[in-house]
């Protein structure tokens, strides 16, 4: 895949700015640091190079020829920020870093001295920062073993990594702990696994697992080799046949040699690859028995004794008895029985006076306001004593007690019959005709149902505006009526 270069790479004004250096070195202008600090990472990770020099990046930088006259600035910013580093600081150590800032004063001095840093490398922490995440995740993810060879370890970090940089690259992942090695020259490389922190030291299994490795990968280029000349022998044998019939059988004979040191070969591959596969189940029991360990561990710790258990329960019914007996003390009558007995005996005296009292009127209405009376009275019960007024008002349960009480009550009222109940020819009516009138004349002055006299109801045939109550006895009884005779003195 071709880089992908800026849009101002092709803007001949804005590229005459920005390979140009800085006009001073206390003052460098922000979008020409960002220019080529994003560049100079884009660059490297294209490259697969995390480690580069000033000269490396001057030489793939250049536009059109030139190469960027403020790239020491940029790399001053960029060491400042600490976006990258030197090369030695990489791996340094807290003792590496004091002995450090005790030597500055001689390193600023010898800087001085020779100042000419082209080859120092530099390290772009973000790309390879980056380049490890991918070699992890790819041997995580696809890898079943976590032990390479060294030819292995060359050929997958081909991958992710330039060759020229292989070596510094393997520096880090070891002074990160991501990785182990094994000989020098390197001949095992071990990774830690997804779940570890940091890797764990190659044991003699991992050396007895890397040998068979190296071995398996000796026979198998040793068996390819010989295949190869078997089939060379074979093909210069079926040549020689036709003109030379000696050289014909000293191929085969060959061939012969080849073809048993073949199968030599592949017998010991195949011895080799068994043990190989003993070897990596070992360790994988070895894998599984620590887990296990570390399983059973964790559950003794969280492991409750049953005597725990009896006492949690036993504090659970006590509470249970103390809720019961809290609950019954509250529920507790505290009248003493001094009390029920002077209750009884003045029940009893309610009741003697209540059997020798007259019984109760049925209905009785008393003027509580002017022109307004308060129906009280039913059954079983005395109202109170009505006040002296000239309105009466009778509950009556038939037809035959309304007209008899409206009869006695004519017989004894002096005033003049109404103006609306004398006969066209200004006769007085007589006591039957009123008699024949009354049902007519009462439908007219009768109270409306009980359930509707919620309000006081105005009388059409009294000369003055009188409302009456019911009591909430009589509302409970929408059978009765009212039938109200008004006098006027």
């Amino acid at each position: 895949m071709k880089f992908k270069w800026p849009s101002e790479w092709k803007d001949s004004d804005a590229m005459s700015y920005f390979i140009s250096d800085f006009t001073s070195s206390a003052v460098r202008p922000s979008r020409k640091l960002a220019f080529w600090s994003t560049l100079i990472c884009d660059v490297c990770l294209y490259r697969k190079s995390p480690f580069v020099t000033l000269d490396d990046l001057k030489r793939c930088l250049a536009w059109r020829g030139n190469p960027p006259h403020c790239l020491d600035g940029v790399l001053d910013d960029m060491l400042t920020k600490h976006t990258v580093v030197t090369c030695p600081k990489l791996t340094e150590t807290w003792s590496q870093w004091g002995l450090g800032i005790l030597m500055s004063p001689i390193t600023s001095v010898w800087q001085k001295i020779i100042p000419d840093a082209s080859e120092q490398k530099f390290v772009v922490l973000s790309v390879l920062e980056e380049c490890t995440s991918k070699v992890l995740a790819h041997i995580h993810s696809k890898s079943v073993t976590l032990l390479y060879t060294a030819k292995e370890w060359h050929e997958m970090m081909a991958l992710f990594i330039h060759h020229s940089n292989l070596q510094n690259f393997t520096k880090y992942l070891i002074f990160q702990r991501h990785i182990t090695t094994h000989g020098d020259p390197l001949s095992l490389v071990k990774v830690r696994a997804k779940s570890e922190r940091g890797v764990s030291q190659i044991n003699q299994v991992d050396v007895a697992i890397g040998v068979a490795l190296a071995t398996q990968d000796m026979l198998e280029a040793r068996i390819k080799h010989l295949r190869e000349q078997v089939h060379e022998l074979h093909a210069a044998a079926v040549t020689a046949m036709g003109r030379n019939r000696a050289e014909a059988l000293a191929n085969l004979r060959r061939k012969k040699i080849y073809e048993k040191s073949l199968v030599n070969q592949e017998g010991a591959l195949n011895n080799t690859e068994s043990l190989l596969l003993q070897l990596q189940e070992s360790q994988q029991q070895k894998i599984v028995i620590s887990t296990l360990k570390v399983g059973a561990d964790a559950l003794n710790q969280n492991k409750v004794s049953l005597s725990t258990v009896d006492n949690i329960m036993d504090q659970l019914e006590e509470y249970k008895e103390y809720e019961d007996d809290l609950n019954s003390a509250l529920a507790l009558d505290t009248t003493s029985s001094a009390d029920d007995t002077a209750l009884s005996e003045e029940l009893a005296a309610l009741l003697a006076d209540n059997a020798h009292s007259p019984p109760a009127k049925k209905l009785a209405c008393h003027v509580v306001a002017p022109n307004v009376i308060d129906l009280t009275g039913d059954e079983g019960c005395i109202p109170s004593t009505p006040s002296s007024g000239n309105i009466t008002s009778v509950l009556s349960t038939s037809e035959e007690d309304e007209l008899a009480f409206i009869e006695s009550q004519l017989s004894r009222c002096p005033d003049p019959v109404p103006s609306d109940t004398v006969s066209g020819d200004g006769a007085t009516p007589t006591r039957d005709q009123l008699a024949r009138d009354l049902p007519a004349r009462d439908t007219m002055s009768r109270a409306p149902e009980f359930d509707e006299c919620e309000h006081p109801v105005e009388r059409e045939s009294a000369p003055k505006e009188v409302t009456a109550r019911l009591s909430p006895e009589l509302r409970r009884k929408p059978g009765r009526k009212l039938v109200g005779t008004l006098a006027m003195e």
